[in-house]
């Protein structure tokens, strides 16, 4: 469980801006490239695409963040609520049996069956 919530953490999301910025100006700058614009065109349409998928790249990796963020919170409070049940049932067993726990050493031979 502990893997889990360490998996999670670990997200790396420092890729997401700059793979959307290139990936998407790329695209646009092929697209103008075969449609022949002039050079002063295309310069400016691709800094205006490289600015505009900066934004939205940045956007997009705040929202992914920010559902990690969610995510490990959730998983720190199902593990701090499993902890606090089972101190609870450990607990309620010592003051059942009067502070008497039973270990693995406490079964007799016998009641084990032989394992080949």
């Amino acid at each position: 469980m502990n893997t889990d919530i360490d998996q999670i953490k670990k997200v790396n999301t420092k890729l997401i801006t700059p793979l959307i910025v290139l990936g998407c100006t790329a695209i646009i700058a092929i697209f103008t490239y075969f449609k022949r614009y002039p050079a002063g065109d295309f310069f400016v349409i691709v800094f205006a695409s490289v600015v505009i998928f900066l934004i939205i790249g940045l956007i997009i990796e705040k929202m992914i963040n920010r559902f990690v963020e969610i995510n490990y919170e959730k998983k720190m409070a199902e593990r701090a609520e499993a902890e606090r049940l089972e101190e609870e049932a450990r607990a309620a067993m010592e003051a059942e049996g009067g502070g008497e726990e039973i270990g693995p050493l406490d079964i007799e031979e016998q009641d084990v069956p032989p394992q080949f």
